[in-house]
């Protein structure tokens, strides 16, 4: 759809929308026009900056901000698998157990444990610090940095800093940090932040593989009740809080991953295990915002002042069944009510999205995106590249095209360390394709996003930025008015100001949706929409089917609009 330049608006429009994108980059601690001894110059001619002591981050009521007081919108992907490893992701078969060792692999600590016992603790730790290097180097920083992220999650367990441990828990606590310092330092060369994860505490917090330690059943998870398990955790976290309180590449603590048994929901027994875990971060680390999670809703975190925790945020995932694509409606109704759900809570604390994928449906990652981009959320998606026999698979940005994965039992020492190399990213990794465009191209698309301006409640006479028609009521139906003297007002009331719905009323009634049609309040409850500000105007989502509103021939409205090209799009009396 084309439209009319209506008094050089749209050249206006465009210029101060440049001038809020370079603001909004300046404040998200990514992009940077300004260079500097550490700053990297990008392909398209921009400069990545490196982040300094200002860019430290707190949280400021509901918001995230620098020590400039900018506002930071904390946006990127995971690095899973370089810390924590997961099989059907990485580089490694199931294997065993065998005769000589009666352990099976099916995750960090058991692949561990078989190098351990076949080639001794030294070079066993040897192998997964090549593991490593081959996993994740510069380039993959550099590509984080060009798509525009300015934060990675870090996914890593207590044996990343305390391999001895995996012989015994009685040699815990010599800790080796190298690891997670090589990595913060790093990212922050590139301007981008690190989230520290703990993905897996001792002993593990929910039995999963990715906690490097895996259970067959949740009643086999007894970390709540083990209070040495705690007690070494704690005092895990109270060392990371000690070396890296003043470390402003650190954007925050993430206590425990996913800390339901099995997947399971979060309750007051574990809300218990995150008090005492906050208390030993703050007594050495007052600044950083630590990071509660859920599993998996509003309802599974308790409010913060219940506990007194302070400088928080709060952290979800979601991950829907609809992983085939063609389900486009029902993904974007599942994430309403994900966001609804925890929005509607009201925490008073900068929220997160800290896993979700959308799989190799290209819509449902752009209505995703697009989403917590307008709900104000902090997010991180899984994840950055994977491994396995899945040759275009969306769960990683990137593929690496499959390789002969390690046997943990049988392969020489000489033979893993040439697999590994075969999962280093290179100039013919695979990016993956989601049709017309890449995965990599729309991340780039969302990640640099300016907030949009919240579109007030109260009554509009909207035109149509096609015609520069108003709108009328028809009956029962909303209808663009034939010549500019015959519309009327509009009214817009918000549902919630949390996840900012609205109601649209004409003549008196609310606009309702049945099927794809828009009609006027008689044929069912009031409709709720997603306002979205575009270059022209705004145009509205429904919540229902998740589509744009779009205007037919006749001038009717229709909530089955696919892309802003065939949308709806409302402007105001210039």
């Amino acid at each position: 759809m084309s439209y009319p330049n209506r008094g050089g608006i749209r050249s206006i429009f465009a210029v101060a929308m440049g001038f809020v994108m370079a603001l909004f980059l300046a404040a998200c601690g990514g992009l940077h026009l300004q260079g500097g001894d550490e700053d990297k110059d990008k392909d398209d001619g921009s400069v990545v900056r490196a982040l300094e002591s200002d860019d430290f981050l707190r949280a400021d009521g509901a918001v995230v901000k620098n020590k400039r007081g900018e506002e930071v919108m904390l946006r990127g992907v995971n690095a899973g698998g370089l810390f924590v490893t997961e099989n059907w992701m990485n580089g490694f078969a199931s294997s065993g157990p065998t005769d000589e060792i009666g352990i099976r692999t099916r995750d960090f600590r058991t692949i561990s444990q078989v190098f351990i016992q076949r080639f001794g603790l030294e070079d066993a730790e040897k192998l997964w610090t090549a593991y490593q290097n081959d996993w994740w180097s510069d380039v993959d920083f550099e590509n984080c940095a060009a798509m525009g992220m300015n934060c990675i999650r870090l996914p890593f367990t207590y044996m990343t800093v305390d391999f001895d441990s995996i012989v015994s828990y009685d040699n815990a606590g010599d800790y080796d940090f190298t690891p997670l310092d090589n990595f913060i330092e790093k990212a922050a060369s590139y301007g981008i932040y690190t989230i520290l994860d703990m993905h897996g505490a001792y002993g593990s917090q929910n039995g999963q593989d990715h906690s490097g330690q895996t259970f067959d059943s949740a009643w086999e998870v007894n970390f709540y009740k083990n209070t040495r398990m705690i007690g070494l955790t704690a005092d895990l976290w109270r060392a990371l809080a000690d070396r890296y309180k003043d470390n402003p590449a650190v954007a925050g603590y993430d206590l425990l991953n996913e800390p339901g048994e099995k997947a399971g929901t979060t309750n007051e027994t574990h809300f218990e295990v995150f008090d005492a875990l906050y208390d030993a971060v703050r007594e050495k680390d007052r600044d950083h915002m630590v990071i509660f999670e859920a599993c998996w809703d509003g309802k599974d975190l308790p409010r913060p002042e219940e506990y007194g925790w302070e400088n928080c945020m709060y952290s979800f995932h979601h991950y829907t069944s609809m992983a085939e694509g063609g389900q486009f409606t029902e993904h974007g109704r599942s994430w309403n009510e994900k966001i609804e759900g925890i929005t509607s809570q009201n925490f008073g604390v900068p929220i997160h999205m800290g896993e979700f994928n959308n799989y190799n449906d290209p819509e449902q990652w752009t209505y995703v995106l697009d989403l917590l981009n307008r709900e104000g959320w902090h997010w991180n998606s899984w994840t950055y590249k994977i491994n396995n026999t899945w040759s275009n698979s969306a769960w990683g940005i990137y593929t690496i095209p499959a390789v002969d994965k390690v046997n943990a039992h049988t392969d020489s020492y000489e033979t893993i360390l040439k697999k590994f190399e075969g999962l280093r990213t290179t100039e013919d990794i695979h990016k993956v394709d989601l049709g017309e465009k890449t995965l990599e191209s729309v991340m780039k698309d969302y990640l640099t996003v300016p907030p949009q301006t919240p579109l007030a409640a109260r009554g509009y006479v909207f035109f149509d930025a096609a015609t520069s028609y108003p709108y009328y009521a028809d009956g029962i139906v909303p209808r663009l008015a034939p010549d500019r003297n015959a519309g009327q007002q509009i009214t817009v009331t918000y549902h919630s100001a949390q996840d900012g719905t609205v109601y649209l009323a004409l003549a008196g009634k609310y606009f309702t949706v049945s099927g794809n049609d828009v009609l006027l309040g008689e044929k069912g409850p009031a409709a709720r929409f997603y306002p979205v500000q575009t270059e022209y105007g705004y145009t509205f989502i429904s919540f229902t089917t998740c589509r744009y509103l779009r205007l037919d021939g006749e001038g009717k409205l229709h909530a089955d609009g696919k892309t802003l090209d065939d949308c709806a799009i409302f402007t105001f009396d210039w």
